[in-house]
């Protein structure tokens, strides 16, 4: 009987396994048309990650050597090429990594009702704000000689004045100060979470975060090579008891948390929850990396302090203006204790991916708009009565759907029994985010209110009843 155990001394994993099947079929260990044991099977004969063998697997069968057989199994081949595999790249491997995910069914979906509708659609599956709510800045004036004069003030980790200004508001808001802290700007939230993963982990490590969540349709985990591992919540909210389960099991280096207006769910972590999930990753020398994007969108008179004012040297600190003034301006910052910040800042440099000087000055004249604060202040209202209006719509019309009002933000979490509710809503011309592209199943989905405009939550009406 072939002693799975005995894998050769082969980094990676995945390679000393194609290399231990090869060998095995050329010793007649493993005969052509056999069945190998279940993928799971073979992770715990193997002691590795199911997969790595689902990587060696796929290698072998792309080069002829394996056959995979939908609900049988994996075969050894009638007719083995076993001299193949070193000479001949998987690229279907590649092609499985880049591609579109299992969760593009619904996007292409969204894409072709937005192109092809021929009566008026209500987008609820919308990621950020209507173009007509985002604040009125005003107009930017800058002439070549204010360019150059401005490239003389870019710092190592950004345009000195937007870094002054971004200070500012965090003070301003009493949430923390920069004190023994780096601030670097960033293309965005999503290139700052590339960035810090980039920095502080290897290939193989593990990180964790809350579902749903829209960090499950991130690609940045995979383009980074660490695994993800979702932690549940409950009435009370984050498991902590699953929380402390993972970081034992997977040796977590870091939970990744949007704990203001999370996405999708909208809800505002309390601080009691946010002190107890402090004190175990603190118990387990765990990180915490916090991404806030929808700070600003919460009122001064309802707002929690942010992980990093409550653990500044345990903390990282994400923000960007992408859910305020929409997505293209791809500008976000990283705040981080000086010693990580300065690594961080190195693997920008070493990767080129140090934001455009011209957006970082655009975004620097947008904060210090006589306008802005006012901006926000009408943005915030006009949300809170859409989000009054289109709750009371639901809860009359759709008694069965179930959800929690958020105190800010623009999206709804509704969950419901119809697991084909995405498709039956698309019928009706009303997008929505199907659950699954947040770790959730299809009978719960977003809803992003923030376009439905009077005329809209009269439509609203007219499709619902």
């Amino acid at each position: 009987m072939l002693n799975w155990s005995h894998l050769p001394a082969i980094k990676p994993k995945y390679l000393a396994i194609t290399q231990f099947i090869k060998q095995a079929i050329q010793n007649g260990d493993l005969l052509p048309g056999q069945r190998l044991p279940a993928e799971r099977e073979l992770a715990t004969l193997l002691h590795v990650d199911r997969s790595t063998v689902t990587r060696a697997l796929l290698d072998l069968a792309a080069v002829g050597i394996l056959v995979k057989k939908r609900g049988s199994g994996t075969f050894v081949a009638q007719l083995p090429h076993v001299n193949q595999l070193a000479n001949k790249v998987n690229w279907q491997a590649f092609l499985e990594n880049t591609t579109a995910t299992r969760h593009a069914t619904y996007q292409r979906k969204l894409a072709k009702a937005r192109t092809t509708a021929t009566v008026p659609l209500i987008d609820a599956a919308a990621n950020e704000l209507p173009t007509n709510l985002i604040p009125q800045l005003g107009t930017l004036t800058l002439d070549w000689q204010g360019f150059l004069t401005a490239q003389q003030q870019e710092e190592r980790t950004g345009y000195l004045p937007l870094m002054q200004t971004i200070n500012r508001y965090h003070t301003a808001r009493q949430q923390f100060t920069l004190d023994r802290q780096s601030l670097i700007i960033t293309g965005g939230a999503q290139q700052a979470l590339l960035l810090i993963l980039n920095s502080l982990l290897q290939p193989g490590d593990a990180v964790a975060f809350v579902t749903p969540s829209y960090f499950s349709a991130s690609a940045v985990f995979s383009a980074a090579g660490v695994r993800a591992y979702t932690i549940p919540t409950t009435t009370l909210g984050l498991d902590l008891t699953a929380l402390e389960t993972a970081i034992i099991k997977h040796r977590i280096k870091l939970l990744i948390l949007n704990p203001t207006l999370q996405n999708p769910t909208g809800r505002i972590l309390p601080l009691a929850e946010r002190q107890a999930i402090l004190a175990l990753c603190q118990r387990y020398q765990v990180a915490i990396v916090e991404d806030d994007v929808f700070g600003w969108l919460v009122d001064r008179d309802i707002a929690v302090p942010p992980f990093k004012a409550l653990a500044p040297d345990n903390v990282i600190y994400i923000s960007s203006l992408s859910k305020l003034l929409g997505s293209n301006t791809r500008i976000g910052w990283i705040v981080a204790p000086q010693a990580i910040g300065e690594r961080i800042r190195q693997v920008q440099k070493n990767l080129d991916l140090v934001p455009s000087l011209l957006a970082q000055v655009m975004v620097d004249h947008a904060l210090n708009s006589p306008e802005f604060s006012l901006g926000v202040t009408q943005l915030t209202t006009q949300l809170a009565q859409r989000r009054q209006n289109v709750t009371a719509i639901l809860r009359q019309l759709r008694p069965d759907w179930h959800f929690v009002t958020p105190l800010g933000g623009f999206y709804l979490w509704v969950t419901q029994a119809d697991r084909n509710v995405f498709e039956h809503l698309l019928e009706q011309h009303l997008l929505v985010t199907p659950g699954p592209i947040y770790g959730a199943d299809r009978s719960a989905f977003r809803f992003n209110f923030a376009g439905l405009d009077y005329r809209q939550q009269r439509l609203l009406i007219q499709r619902l009843s």
